[in-house]
Order: structure tokens, then sequence, then C-alpha cells
């Protein structure tokens, strides 16, 4: 089996700029209610994933959350404390199976680093359960 069968293309994943600053990737994260968002520049490469712990985290570290803070400072800036690995389009199931167990999706990337998508831990959870019950009936 393929990996794209299991892809979100990225025109319908929510995702942040390189450029963009704490505060835009803040409201980003509380208007789609998520924990976490693929980092991509303007050419489109796949650059990591923040997640509201490194913000908070970050935050922590500089013992404010003032407007100046969070519009002053590039979400670059920000350490990560965890790297998402990545696969390219021509992975292996077995090899995004590994990758899921510590992830909630995993980034699909090109041969030339551009994101193209991204593998959610739950479709990939809810294809095996359907296949487990479709194994069931027979």
């Amino acid at each position: 089996m393929n990996i794209l069968f299991f892809l979100t293309p990225k025109i319908e994943v929510v995702s942040v700029c390189d450029k963009d600053n704490l505060k835009q990737v803040l409201e980003t994260l509380e208007e789609h209610k998520f924990s976490s968002v693929p980092i991509l520049n303007e050419e489109g490469n796949y650059l990591g994933t923040v997640k509201e712990g490194d913000l908070l985290w970050y935050l922590n570290s500089k013992k404010t959350f003032d407007d100046k803070t969070l519009e002053e400072t590039n979400i670059m800036d920000i350490p990560r404390r965890l790297t998402n690995e990545t696969v390219r389009v021509n992975a292996n199931v077995e090899d995004l199976f590994h990758i899921l167990i510590n992830q909630n999706f995993v980034p699909v990337i090109d041969d030339a680093n551009i994101f193209i998508g991204i593998v959610k831990r739950r479709d990939v959870i809810s294809y095996a359960s359907d296949r487990l019950k479709l194994e069931e009936y027979r």
C-alpha cells in the first residue's frame, strides 16, 4: 500500500509560515483548536513542527506574555523540544507506522523537501479499525 492513500493534501493542512510571529501562531492554534502545526517557508519547504508546549516553555523562560513579546518574536526563534520525523512521498507504510507511534501526524515531503501534506495517526487507526471489522464479518 502506498502512503498517499492516507495523505491529507497540503491545501487541507493548517500550517504557519516561518515569517510568522508568536502571536500569529498562537492565534492559528487557537482558531483551529490544534496543539501543533507544520512550519513552511514561502517556497513550500517543510521546516519543522511547532507545538503548544514549545510556545509555553518559551514564554515561561521569558517570564512574560505581553503583546510586544508576542509580536516581536519570530516563530523560528522559538526552540523546539522535539523534531517531527518526516517521510518522503515514496516511503513504505511500515516506516510510516513506526513514526506514527510517537507523532500525531507525519509530514510528507517530496525529493526537493517540498511539503505535500500530512498523514494523521487518526486516519491510519480508523483505516485499520475498519479493516479489522471487515475481517470479523468474514
